[in-house]
C-alpha cells in the first residue's frame, strides 16, 4: 500500500518520498509509543483513517490501476466512494473510543453504513454522476473528520495536556486540506504535495507529548500511593503499642518517631531533627555489636541496647527488635523497643549473686575462673606480667572455735575488705572459698607482688576486729606469691601459688612466700607421705586437719 502511496506522481521531488516515508514512520511510532493510552484505539484509528484517505486520493487520481485489473467506470466509481466510507467508519469509531473511551454505537454504525451504502450503489450504478459521487465521498469524511475533531476538544477538556491540543491541530490541518483540494482547487480532490504530510508529523510529536502526560500521570499515581503507604506507615507507628523509631541507614538520621518513643528518649517531636540514633547510644561496642548483628542479617530481634534519656543523662535498658524495610522510596531501619531496665537490673542482681560471695561481698571462686583467663590472654597481647597472690587466714578453726562463727565471718569480712582497700581497681580478689582468698595483679611482676603482699600482710596483723562483747580478735595470714614470669598457664600457676602459700605456712605463719620450685618439692615429698590422709604435712601436729581447697584443681579449673 505504502509503495502505491508513495509513487513519484504525487510528489514534486525525490526528497518528498523521504519526507513522506519519516512521516508514515514516525507515525507508526507514535501509535506504538502510546499503546497504553486509554485512547489508543482512537489514535490508532485516526492514524489508519489519514492512511485509507491518502490511498483513496492517490487511486483516484491514477484510476488506470484499477482499471487494470478488470473493473468498469462504474466498479471504479463504487470502490471509490467504498473506500470513502470505510475510512469515515474508521473515523466514527474512532471518535466514539477518543470521546466516549467505548465503542461506538452498533445500531447506529449499522444504519450509517447500509445508508452510505446505498448512495455508494446509486451514484455508482444508477445516477452515474462522477463528480456528486466524488462531492459524496468527501462529505462523508469531511463529518467524521469534525466528529473526530470534536472528540479532540472533548479529550483536550478532560486532559488540558500538550499532546491533545498538537492531536486537535493534526485533525485540523486534515481538515482543512480536504475542504480546500475539494472546493477549491477542482482538478483535483486532494491536492497531494509535501505538505500533506505534515499532519502526520503533528500527530506523531502530539504522541509524544501523550506519552509524557501519561507517563507524569502515572508518576504522580505512584506518589500519590507512595504518599498513602507513608501516611498509613506513620498512622501505623503512632498507634503502635510500643516505642517505634525509624531511621535512615545512611546519616542515621530519624525520619519518624512515635509519642512512646519521644517520651523515652526525652525529647519532642520538634527536637527530632537535631538528633540522631547514635546520640542516645552509650556504650560504643554495645552499639558496635547491634549494627554488626543486623549487617549481617537484616533483622535482630531482643537485642539488650544501652541508652540514656536527654532529660535526665540517666541510662536505662531497651531490647530492640529492629528490621531494614523500604519507606519513601529508600532503605530505612525500622526499630521497635521496649525498656527491660527492671529486668536488667534483676538479671544483674542475679549475676551478682551467682558470681559474689554472699558473706564478704567480693567475688566468688566462679567469677575468678570465668574472667580470670580473659584477663590472661589480654595480658599476653599487651605482653605484660601478672601475678597471684594465695591468703589463708592463720589458725582460723581457733578463732571459731574461741569466738564463736559468727564473729569468725566477721574476720573474713574484715579481711576481705582490707584485700578490696589496698589493691588497684583492674585487680581481682575472690573469695576461693572457706578461709582462703586469691589475687589476681594486672601487670605486676614477682618482685612487685612480693612488696605488694608484704604490705598487705602487715596491714592484716595490725587490724583488730571487735567482737559484739568488746573482745578484740587479733589475726594474721599466710600469703603465696607466684608471677608469670616462666609461664602463663593458669593451671600451673594456681598449683604453684597453692604451693607456695603452704611454704609460708611451713616458715611459721604470717609470712609471705614467692614461689620455689626446690622448697616446694621438698614440701610435696614429705606431703606424699601423708597423701592418704589427705592433708598437708604442715597440718601434721595441728589439733585438726586443714584441707586444701585447691586439692583436685586441676579438674576443675578451665
Amino acid at each position: 500500500m505504502v509503495s502505491i502511496m508513495l509513487g513519484t506522481n504525487i510528489f514534486y521531488s525525490g526528497y518528498s518520498i523521504i519526507f513522506a516515508v519519516i512521516a508514515i514512520i514516525s507515525g507508526i511510532i507514535a501509535v506504538w509509543g502510546i499503546k497504553d493510552t486509554d485512547r489508543f484505539k482512537g489514535f490508532g484509528g485516526f492514524f489508519i483513517g489519514g492512511m485509507m484517505l491518502l490511498l483513496s486520493s492517490f487511486l483516484r487520481n491514477n484510476t488506470h490501476y484499477l482499471y487494470k485489473i478488470g473493473l468498469n467506470y462504474n466498479f471504479v466509481t463504487f470502490t471509490l466512494m467504498l473506500m470513502a466510507l470505510l475510512t469515515s467508519v474508521i473515523w466514527i469509531i474512532a471518535a466514539a473510543e477518543i470521546y466516549h473511551n467505548k465503542t461506538a454505537n452498533k445500531e447506529s454504525l449499522a444504519v450509517y453504513i447500509a445508508l452510505c451504502l446505498t448512495l455508494c450503489v446509486v451514484y455508482s450504478f444508477i445516477v452515474h454522476n462522477h463528480q456528486l459521487a466524488l462531492n459524496i465521498s468527501a462529505n462523508l469524511v469531511i463529518c467524521s473528520l469534525l466528529l473526530l475533531l470534536t472528540s479532540g476538544l472533548v479529550y483536550l477538556r478532560n486532559t488540558h495536556n500538550s499532546g491533545s491540543i498538537l492531536f486537535n491541530l493534526s485533525v485540523i490541518m486534515l481538515l482543512a486540506k480536504i475542504i480546500i483540494s475539494n472546493y477549491f482547487f477542482q482538478y483535483n480532490w486532494l491536492n497531494l504535495n509535501v505538505f500533506n504530510w505534515l499532519w502526520l508529523y503533528i500527530f506523531a510529536l502530539s504522541g509524544i507529548f501523550i506519552k509524557i502526560a501519561d507517563l507524569r500521570k502515572e508518576l504522580q499515581k505512584s506518589w500519590n500511593t507512595i504518599d498513602k503507604l507513608n501516611l498509613q506507615m506513620s498512622n501505623m507507628v503512632d498507634l503502635s503499642p510500643f516505642p517505634i523509631m525509624i531511621t535512615k541507614i545512611t546519616g542515621d538520621k530519624i525520619l519518624l518517631i512515635n509519642d512512646k518513643a519521644v517520651n523515652l528518649f526525652g525529647i519532642s517531636k520538634k527536637e527530632i531533627a537535631f538528633h540522631k540514633l547514635k546520640d542516645f547510644l552509650i556504650d560504643e561496642q554495645n552499639r558496635q555489636d547491634f549494627f554488626n548483628a543486623l549487617e549481617k542479617d537484616h533483622i535482630v530481634e531482643d537485642f539488650d541496647l544501652m541508652v540514656y534519656d536527654l532529660i535526665n543523662a540517666s541510662p536505662f535498658w531497651l531490647s530492640v527488635s529492629a528490621k531494614t524495610i523500604e519507606y519513601n522510596n529508600e532503605i530505612v531501619l525500622y526499630m521497635a523497643f521496649q525498656n527491660i531496665t527492671s529486668r536488667k537490673e534483676r538479671e544483674n542482681n542475679l549475676q551478682s549473686m551467682a558470681e559474689k560471695d554472699p558473706l564478704t561481698l567480693i567475688w566468688n571462686r566462679r567469677y575468678f575462673e570465668k574472667n580470670v583467663p580473659q584477663r590472661i590472654e589480654e595480658n599476653i597481647r599487651k605482653l605484660q606480667n601478672f601475678s597471684l597472690l594465695m591468703i589463708d587466714a592463720d589458725k582460723f578453726k581457733n578463732i571459731n572455735d574461741t569466738y564463736g562463727h559468727k564473729n569468725g565471718d566477721k574476720v573474713l569480712i574484715k579481711l576481705a575488705d582490707l584485700c578490696h582497700q589496698s589493691l588497684r581497681d583492674d585487680d581481682i580478689v575472690a573469695r576461693f572459698g572457706g578461709e582462703e582468698f586469691i589475687v589476681y595483679l594486672n601487670n605486676t611482676n614477682s618482685e612487685t607482688a612480693a612488696i605488694v603482699a608484704e604490705r598487705l600482710r602487715k596491714t592484716i596483723a595490725e587490724t583488730t576486729v571487735t567482737t559484739d562483747d568488746n573482745q578484740r580478735i587479733n589475726f594474721t595470714v599466710s600469703i603465696g606469691v607466684v608471677s608469670s614470669e616462666k609461664t602463663s598457664s593458669l593451671e600451673v600457676l594456681m598449683g604453684q601459688v597453692d604451693d607456695a602459700m603452704y611454704l609460708a605456712k611451713n616458715n611459721g605463719r604470717n609470712c609471705i612466700c614467692v614461689y620455689n620450685a626446690e622448697a616446694a618439692k621438698k614440701l610435696m615429698t614429705k606431703h606424699k607421705k601423708t597423701q592418704q590422709r589427705n592433708i598437708h604435712p604442715i597440718f601434721q601436729n595441728e589439733e585438726s586437719d586443714e584441707i586444701s581447697l585447691l586439692d583436685n584443681y586441676e579438674s576443675k579449673i578451665l
